[in-house]
This record gives structure tokens, C-alpha cells and sequence, in this order.
């Protein structure tokens, strides 16, 4: 007895020994031998050495107390009555187990005894290898089940899921008929999930199938149940366990091992069906926030700039060093990033994607490098910085020119290879990333400035890329007119709206100083104000906001100008010519003469 895995009775107990205690025959009577145990051995209260033991005396090791009782029946932990079951004349509770019995004691593998707990490791292990390459929860079960049922040579095994009124019900069995005929006592139901026990339960009748033709399980000869419990999720009567499996016997009796062995295939399908679900969930979420963001997975155009670009982005994939980005706000540089990402030897690693204007300029080292609970004010626990996210990827800095100076010496460190500390850490971290970063911005001016390292500027920019603008790729305006206008017609349902050739022609001459972050917003607009089934110049939201931006390439007249800023000047002044020609830097004679040639109202 102990809490080693050479153990006939093994106990999940840290203050017994690893095999803490030894009951023997001797002579026609049983004895029990402490083995020179750390906290000593007890019989009735009384520390022993040795002793003899008989019905009923009390036995403690560690935390844990026993009762010994000779008997030709399994020994039962205690007799109990359930509502549906059959009275306690025929029917015993045998043994109720705790399901997941914390972490793993190396020290319990050592001097297996024989080989039958060999092979069911062995078992166990190919079992944990077929459940690691599924995400199927129904493959997952039922490969449990199959085992189950050939390990224990049990009549039926099932399992049962919960449904939406809390009752497990049964979904799988093995044989695959039984499942239509598997039911659960409501009390034992009640024990399995309230308790977060395994239940071992032994009868003395042979089964018997109802009216319903459901198996009755007061009368079964055997029987074993196991809770799926969530993982991390503390016991108690709200958290709802993932299901139950269940084990069956027409005649005869389940092993100890066979009731041990249920329980850790449970503890593994448990951990594995909470993975398979959480996978699936976030799968489903990355396709639905792709499939509401146009463009995600490509670079949209065939202009000469765009070509060149690709052919430039190929070329830099495959390849170690950083690389920097330049374009303008909403060209579509984390797109670029993506797209270096997906074609380098890094795709299967993660890519972490960080907006540093966006960081306050306080939490900038913390949320790039982490920190450790209680570094500073606020820090309640541990966090992973974005550098040991994007171990072995890819990490993308958008806006990198506004780092702060203390992160920028943290990043020139990172990039030369040496390792950092996380803010408040002691142990130095070190990671394998390789970085691409972005900027709107001349970085050379800010250098000049003070604002940036010059060393850290020449470590980012070992490849340095330029997205162009726009306005500058000519016919991909009309590809990602029609991408964004299939795509919104789809997500708005209003599939059969047509986009007007009036509106067309002010989309291709508009000199989009938004880029293409712009022309998404503006044809996702259009496609919701458009009254009709046709989208005119009227729906198209263009505006500039900010610094004008060069007009296109047809309005570009001095005259058409000039006639402009008289207009523009005469406002100012109320239509007083000597006062608008002072703003206009041009004498009173001048300007009379240009607004009669030009007709303008004064």
C-alpha cells in the first residue's frame, strides 16, 4: 500500500510514502507491516509497526483511512441505496475514485511489477497518440470505447453526453446497437456529476431488458461509470462535466486494474474531446472574421507596381533577415507581411500581428517582452510578451517608429540574438523570431530627429519593401472595386445590385488618399445607402479629411485652378476685389480682368 505505481492499492496521497505499508497472511490471520514509512502507520488510532488486523479495525496512512474487512465480496467503501436501483441486499457502491488525481509522480513508475501494468501503459499510450492526431469528437470516443470494451472484455461499453436539460444521455456504445438501449440511474447520474467520482458498482443479479427494451440497470452484475470533467474547471454542483463513460458486465466481476484502467482512459479522453472542442470553436471563429474581412488571405492586383512587389515579396520569404515595410496608412502592409509570412519556412508557426501606436508608451516593454506578477502597479499576474507568442514564427510590428526609446533598445538586443528579461523576471528568455515591421513614416527623418535608433533602423531595414499607393496602380482600382462589391452584396444580401457606370467613372478618378483601407469602407457604404438597384455617385461616401491630396491626372489645369482660388479668395473678402487680390498676391487690375475672362460672379 502506497502511492507508487508498484502498489496493489495505490494511493494518490503526498504524505505516504511510496510503498508506505504491506497487509500479509500469516498463519490463518492477517498482518499489517509499516515499511518504515516517513508518517507512520496506524491501526485504531494506535501507531504501529506491526499488527494484527480484524473485521472492521481502522486503518490510516498518510490522510487517507480504510477499514479491513474479510469477506468474499469486493471490499465495498460503504452500502448505499439509490431511487431506480435495487435494494442494498442486492447491490453495493464498491469503490468511488476521484477522476483526475493531480500531476505526474515519476517516482510512482519506478519498479513496475509485472508485465500486465506494462501493457497497459503501452495501451495507454497508443491510445494518447490516436486521440493527439484527431479533432473528430466522435472518433475520439468511440477509439476509446473500442478499447475499453477489449481491455475489460466488458458486455457494453457507451458513452453518454449531456444534454440540454443537464442529463447525460447516451450518444456512442460499442457494440454500436447498445446505444439506443443504454439509461442511467438518475441517482447514480447525480452522484457521477455532482461528486466528480468514478463509481464502481457491483450486483448480484443478471441484467434484464424492460418493456422499452432498455437494460435495466438495478439489476445489472457489474458496472462501472466515469465523469468526463473539464479540465481546470474546479468541482462543484455547476461545473458540468464533457459526459460519462460507462462499462457494463452481464456476469462476473471488473479488476481493480479494469476500474483504474476506465478511469485513465477517461482523464485522457476528457483532455482530449475539451481540445477537440476548442479547436473547432476557434476555427470556426478565424473563418468567420476571414470571411468578414475582404482580402485577408491575398494581395489583389496585376498593375506593374503590384508585380513587381510579389516577385520582391518571394524573394524576401525565404530568406533570415528583418524586413521593413513602407507605404501609407491603409495601403495594405500587414497584407505584404502576411504574405512573406505564408511563403516563407515559418507558415506552420504562429504570426503575431501588433499595432505599437497603439500601445501606451508606459506598457510598451511590458506587452512586447512580459512581465511577472507584482513587477508594477496593476501586473496581478504573469504575461506572456508578444516576443514568446511568436517563438519560432513570425512577428509583425505595424507603426514601428513609435516605439519607445527603452523598447527600441530592447528590440536592437532581441534582433542581434541575445536574450531579454521580462519586466520584473530574474531568468533571461531567449527566442526565435524573425521580424518584419511597418511604418507610414520616414524613418530617416526620424532618425535624424532623435526619435529612432540609426542602428536599429539598419537592423530592420535589411530588406526594405515600398507598397505603393492607390492611386499608383492604375487598373487594380477596378479588380478591388469588383472583389469588395461581390463580397458586400454577399454579406448585405442584396445580390442583385449593380454598380452605375457614373459611379464607376468617379471611383476609377478618384485620387484615393485612404488607399484601399478607403475604397472597402466606401463600397461597403454604397451598398447599404444604394435606394435602388443600382449604385450611383450620389451613394459613394468620398471625402478627404486632412491634407488634400494630388487631384487625378484629368483635372490637372492651371486655369481650372486659378478660376478656383479667385473663387476661394472673393469668399473670403465678401467679393472685395482689393482685398481678395492682396490674398492672392496679384495686383487689383489683374484680378478684374481674370474674373471677367473667367465669368465669375461677384
Amino acid at each position: 500500500m502506497g502511492r507508487g505505481g508498484a502498489c496493489q492499492v495505490a494511493l494518490p496521497d503526498p504524505i505516504c510514502s511510496r510503498v508506505h505499508a504491506r497487509i500479509v497472511a500469516n498463519e490463518g490471520r492477517w498482518l499489517i507491516e509499516d515499511n518504515e514509512s516517513r508518517n507512520g502507520t496506524y491501526v485504531n488510532g494506535q501507531k504501529v509497526q506491526e499488527a494484527a488486523l480484524g473485521d472492521g479495525h481502522q486503518i490510516r496512512i498518510g490522510s487517507t483511512e480504510m477499514e479491513f474487512h474479510e469477506s468474499e465480496e469486493p471490499p465495498t467503501a460503504e452500502d448505499k441505496t439509490y431511487d431506480g436501483l435495487a435494494p442494498a441486499s442486492h447491490q453495493t457502491i464498491v469503490h468511488e475514485a476521484p477522476v483526475i488525481e493531480g500531476g505526474i509522480d515519476e517516482a510512482s513508475l519506478d519498479g513496475l511489477p509485472n508485465t500486465e501494468q506494462v501493457k497497459e501503459l503501452m495501451l495507454l499510450y497508443q491510445l494518447c497518440i490516436k486521440l493527439i492526431g484527431s479533432s473528430d469528437p466522435d472518433f475520439l470516443v468511440q477509439t476509446a470505447l473500442d478499447l475499453l470494451k477489449a481491455r475489460t472484455g466488458a458486455s457494453i461499453v457507451g458513452f453518454l453526453s449531456p444534454s440540454d436539460d443537464g442529463e447525460l444521455r447516451a450518444k456512442l456504445a460499442s457494440p454500436s446497437e447498445a446505444a439506443d438501449r443504454l439509461e442511467l440511474s438518475p441517482s447514480l447520474t447525480e452522484l457521477v456529476t455532482r461528486a466528480g467520482n468514478a463509481v464502481w458498482v457491483a450486483n448480484q443479479e443478471a441484467p434484464s431488458v424492460g418493456p422499452s427494451g432498455a437494460i435495466q440497470l438495478g439489476t445489472f452484475a457489474d458496472a462501472i461509470c466515469a465523469p468526463l470533467l473539464q479540465p481546470g474547471v474546479a468541482k462543484s454542483s455547476e461545473a458540468k462535466p464533457l459526459g460519462a463513460l460507462n462499462a457494463y458486465l452481464e456476469d462476473g466481476r471488473f479488476r481493480q486494474s479494469d476500474f483504474d484502467f476506465l478511469i485513465s482512459v477517461a482523464n485522457l479522453l476528457a483532455l482530449s474531446l475539451s481540445r477537440a472542442v476548442e479547436l473547432n470553436t476557434l476555427r470556426t471563429s478565424f473563418d468567420r472574421l476571414v470571411a468578414a474581412a475582404p482580402g485577408y488571405d491575398g494581395l489583389i492586383g496585376e498593375s506593374e507596381p503590384m508585380l513587381a512587389l510579389k516577385e520582391k515579396i518571394s524573394r524576401v520569404a525565404t530568406a533570415r533577415g528583418s524586413v521593413l515595410i513602407r507605404g501609407e496608412s491603409g495601403a495594405g502592409k500587414e497584407l505584404v507581411a502576411r504574405a512573406i509570412h505564408r511563403a516563407s519556412s515559418r507558415v506552420d508557426r504562429p504570426m503575431v500581428s501588433v499595432n505599437c501606436a497603439a500601445i501606451p508608451a508606459d506598457l510598451m516593454e511590458s506587452q512586447l517582452f512580459g512581465h511577472k506578477s507584482g513587477s508594477f502597479t496593476g501586473a496581478d499576474r504573469d504575461h506572456i510578451g508578444f516576443f514568446q507568442q511568436a517563438d519560432m514564427g513570425t512577428l509583425f510590428l505595424d507603426e514601428v517608429g513609435e516605439m519607445t526609446p527603452a523598447g527600441q533598445a530592447k528590440l536592437l538586443r532581441v534582433l542581434e540574438g541575445h536574450p531579454f528579461l521580462p519586466v520584473g523576471a530574474t531568468e533571461p528568455v531567449s527566442v526565435d523570431v524573425r521580424v518584419l515591421a511597418a511604418t507610414n513614416q520616414d524613418l530617416q527623418d526620424y532618425v535624424r530627429d532623435g526619435k529612432f535608433r540609426e542602428d536599429l533602423y539598419y537592423r530592420l531595414s535589411v530588406f526594405e519593401l515600398r507598397l505603393p499607393p492607390l492611386r499608383e496602380r492604375g487598373d487594380d482600382i477596378a479588380l478591388l472595386v469588383d472583389f469588395f462589391l461581390d463580397h458586400f452584396k454577399s454579406e448585405h444580401g442584396r445580390p442583385g445590385l449593380r454598380l452605375g457606370e457614373a459611379a464607376r467613372d468617379r471611383l476609377m478618378a478618384y485620387h484615393w488618399p485612404g488607399n484601399v483601407r478607403q475604397l472597402r469602407n466606401v463600397i461597403d457604404s454604397a451598398v447599404v445607402m444604394a435606394v435602388g438597384s443600382e449604385v450611383q455617385p450620389d451613394d459613394l461616401a468620398l471625402r478627404d479629411a486632412g491634407a488634400s491630396a494630388p487631384p487625378p491626372m484629368e483635372t490637372l489645369r492651371i486655369d481650372d485652378w486659378e478660376k478656383k482660388l479667385i473663387i476661394e479668395a472673393l469668399a473670403r473678402t465678401k467679393g472685395a476685389v482689393p482685398e481678395a487680390a492682396k490674398l492672392l498676391g496679384i495686383g487689383r487690375a489683374t484680378l478684374y480682368r481674370k474674373v471677367e475672362q473667367y465669368g465669375i460672379e461677384r
